[in-house]
């Protein structure tokens, strides 16, 4: 792929709203994470890809700490707590286990990273040591810094 070629589709990833654009063949990964924020548009643009290493790419899974429902969002917040793409720092609140009726454990990133996806079935009764999220915690550690500071 052409630079030019690559800075047009990192346009239109923008324009589209879309943070995460992952493409993978036999020999080829391309990976593209864009950090925004809503007052300065895109600050940080994060292009990594054409290798045939799939090594450099480093996944780490959370695991359930206890046994309980798990939880992508606060009961009385509809939206998830992480997406795929969003950049975590260590200690943030990925997801919720439900360990009684009143009763709910905070789901934390013991690293930082950019998530990739969620492993877990929201609403599903996990046991403890089940992954639930997958971050890879490769070159985001700047990134994360980065949007921190905002």
């Amino acid at each position: 792929m052409k630079a030019s070629e690559l800075t047009t589709l990192i346009g239109w990833l923008e324009d589209a709203g879309i943070c995460l654009f992952e493409v993978e063949q036999p020999g080829t990964l391309l990976h593209i994470v864009m950090q925004t924020s809503p007052q300065f548009g895109v600050i940080q643009t994060n292009a990594t890809g054409l290798t045939s290493d799939f090594s450099k790419r480093t996944l780490h899974h959370v695991k359930a700490k206890m046994k309980g429902i798990f939880l992508t969002a606060h009961p009385l917040n509809a939206h998830p707590l992480v997406a795929a793409g969003d950049f975590v720092a260590k200690g943030d609140v990925l997801g919720l286990l439900k360990v009684t009726d009143i009763l709910y454990a905070a789901v934390l990133a013991d690293r930082p990273g950019c998530m990739i996806r969620t492993l877990a079935v929201n609403g599903r009764l996990i046991e403890e040591g089940r992954p639930l999220f997958e971050l890879d915690v490769g070159k985001s550690g700047n990134l994360t810094t980065l949007k921190k500071k905002i």
